[in-house]
């Protein structure tokens, strides 16, 4: 039932592409110059060619899910549960942008419907998805992360995919789980582990809502694989689909 679901989505995605004409491609570089602080409406036919770079197979984001390029990523807020059927981790996408609104939030970009809320903008019901998105090949080995040292990523990498080699975590947070639990409410809450290549120090920020949430960090050299994030006004690493691995494999 499920591959049936994604070859009609994937049928009339590509009826979809074939039906535009006069469009612009660009990159998500190009979006944030045209982002201002709050939303900003999309009047033209940008479109943007990229991948899928975190989802929610794992529970590392919710109702979203994270575009990237060469120059750049966003987040795509979707009103979507299991996003991760549908668009699996390395999915070639192309957005078409007509009518959709870009925002800042929190120093990170947005792409969704024109606001209704305190949000910058609103998510893209799941029926309507196919009217902007159009879901291309699984193509996971063209998905390379730019190699990237902790010193070097900043602001301007917000939603890049990104790899960070030979770090471990840092002596005092050994034995700690990757998310803390909140003393009141004894659920877990979003939290910080501090990764160190020896010179600089990573932080690598888990949500609640990740399946992984309550296993102990590991405690060898390490290569982590994700997307950059900003997680109370820092820098962060948010791990994509787990993707921390020992540097000897």
């Amino acid at each position: 039932m499920l591959l049936i679901s994604l070859m009609a989505l994937l049928g009339v995605a590509c009826d979809r592409e074939s039906e535009i004409i006069g469009s612009r491609e660009v990159s998500v570089a190009y979006l944030w110059g045209l982002a201002h602080e709050g939303s900003t409406p999309i009047k033209e036919d940008l479109i943007l060619r990229g991948y899928v770079t975190l989802n929610d197979v794992l529970g590392e984001s919710s109702r979203s899910f994270v575009f990237s390029d060469e120059s750049g990523g966003l987040e795509v807020k979707l009103d979507a549960a299991n996003i991760f059927t549908f668009l699996p981790l390395g999915t070639e996408v192309t957005i078409h942008c007509s009518g959709l609104y870009i925002g800042r939030e929190g120093g990170t970009l947005a792409l969704g419907l024109r606001p209704t809320s305190i949000y910058a903008v609103d998510r893209i019901p799941q029926e309507q998805m196919l009217n902007y998105i159009v879901i291309g090949e699984y193509m996971p080995d063209n998905l390379p992360p730019m190699r990237m040292a902790i010193g070097d990523m900043d602001y301007d990498d917000m939603f890049r995919y990104v790899m960070v080699e030979d770090v471990w975590l840092i002596e005092e947070e050994r034995g700690l789980l990757w998310c803390d639990v909140d003393a009141a409410t004894g659920e877990y809450i979003s939290t910080v582990r501090h990764f160190t290549d020896g010179s600089d120090t990573l932080a690598i920020v888990t949500a609640p809502t990740a399946i992984y949430a309550d296993w102990e960090v590991p405690t060898y050299r390490a290569r982590c694989i994700g997307v950059v994030d900003i997680y109370k006004n820092m820098v962060a690493l948010r791990l994509s689909n787990h993707q921390i691995t020992p540097m000897e494999e």
